[in-house]
């Protein structure tokens, strides 16, 4: 059965025999005597709707064509700049007639995507974003694949977004995505969180010599209890290590201080920010000062770019979650707060540890959770040894039984120039 149409998709594809009517009735012939001996079953069926579809293309060129013909109804930059990728892709999905014309419909008249619902402050996810994402098998597995793609100096999220709406663009200049006009910034989980730093978020001048002076009061310090990391001082082995200490205490706390303070922006820092983080850091809570010293992050981040919010996108999750939001408060509002991994406050080898990875979960998390994986790291730095050890990591935005996701090494093989391989029947 397969073969047959496998066949048939060939010869439109090869040949432009449908030249005039007899043609096209050999061909008719042909085809019935071999689909009379078909079992009566859903197989067949769904056989015979692909064979009606190819014979009403006959002059696209066989599967392939009809793709290509639908691609360029497209009317979107992205999508011409990745028209071979996308159309090998797609051919390679195994979908019915009707759920192709459903997907290239919605895509051609830019409704795949409720740009409301994707920039409403909060959380949500892509069965509420995406247009018939859980009814059309097809729109959810090109969609989730796509937004797992990194292509045209874009990352992931990016250009999938990019691909699935006429209206949503890679930004010229400042932020991620032009999305109906607005400048966003996109921050992607995909197995690792992402931090909010670029070349153009950086510690302010002097930060080098601050660092590595605070470095060698604690590391010639006899009240000192911890081995370091190359990677340098943690902000919970910062905090730690001021408990400890009960000579020039003081002194200890005004050099992080001025560290912390060069971290962002130095004299164009925000105060209040830094007074939060020290408070937390002298009364000892670690915790306190890791999620102050988060909320730090994103507003030295954002003070420096143009961008009128952030689109934070868990693509680990099923459904793919999103969470919009303008300020640290926008997260209280709905029930989320940030989740910072180790941030390194002497590393001066590589200027992102200053900057914590950061996802951003469920203010529900169980106390414990949050314990352990606010000291987490999943970047490729080590922790401070003699120091507890994170354990399981928070649930995030995650649904309890969510599917696995991919490991990006899994996924890159699974990519064949653009998704997966061509499957075989």
């Amino acid at each position: 059965m397969r073969e047959l149409i496998t066949l048939l998709d060939q010869i439109l594809t090869e040949t432009q025999i449908m030249e005039n009517d007899a043609e096209l009735k050999n061909m008719k012939a042909i085809i019935a005597s071999k689909i009379k001996s078909l079992p009566d079953d859903d197989a067949t069926v769904k056989a015979l709707r692909e064979i009606e579809d190819l014979l009403k293309h006959v002059h696209a060129g066989g599967k392939m064509g009809i793709i290509n013909g639908e691609l360029n109804k497209i009317d979107d930059a992205t999508v011409r700049a990745s028209h071979k990728m996308l159309a090998r892709y797609i051919l390679s999905l195994e979908m019915t007639p009707q759920q192709r014309d459903e997907l290239f419909k919605l895509w051609r008249n830019d409704k795949l995507v409720d740009r409301n619902k994707l920039l409403a402050v909060g959380k949500t996810d892509f069965s509420q974003i995406i247009s018939k994402y859980d009814s059309n098998p097809i729109i959810k597995e090109l969609v989730n694949d796509l937004m797992k793609i990194s292509e045209l100096g874009q990352g992931r999220g990016e250009f999938g977004l990019s691909v699935l709406s006429k209206s949503i663009n890679k930004q010229v200049g400042k932020g991620d995505l032009s999305i109906d006009g607005k400048s966003i910034e996109v921050k992607t989980t995909f197995g690792g969180a992402g931090r909010f730093t670029d070349q153009e978020v950086r510690p302010a001048a002097g930060f080098e010599d601050a660092a590595r002076k605070l470095m060698a009061f604690v590391s010639t310090n006899p009240q000192n209890p911890l081995v370091l990391p190359k990677s340098g001082l943690s902000l919970t082995a910062a905090v730690k290590f001021g408990k400890s200490i009960t000579k020039d205490k003081q002194k200890y706390f005004g050099m992080v201080e001025h560290v912390i303070s060069l971290i962002f922006g130095g004299s164009k820092g925000n105060k209040s920010d830094l007074s939060s983080i020290m408070n937390a850091v002298k009364s000892g809570n670690h915790l306190a000062a890791l999620q102050e010293y988060s909320k730090a992050s994103f507003n030295y981040y954002m003070n420096a770019k143009n961008d009128e919010g952030v689109l934070y996108i868990d693509l680990n999750s099923e459904p793919i979650k999103t969470i919009f939001f303008k300020e640290a408060k926008d997260l209280a509002k709905g029930g989320l707060r940030f989740h910072a991994g180790a941030a390194y406050i002497t590393s001066i080898s590589d200027p992102r540890l200053p900057y914590p990875q950061i996802t951003v979960v469920d203010t529900s998390n169980p106390a414990g959770a949050a314990d352990v994986g606010d000291e987490e790291d999943t970047g490729d730095v080590a922790t401070d040894e003699r120091l507890p050890q994170p354990g399981a990591a928070p649930k995030g935005i995650r649904p309890k039984g969510a599917e696995k996701a991919r490991t990006e090494k899994g996924y890159q093989k699974s990519q064949k120039g653009v998704g997966r391989e061509k499957r075989k029947d």
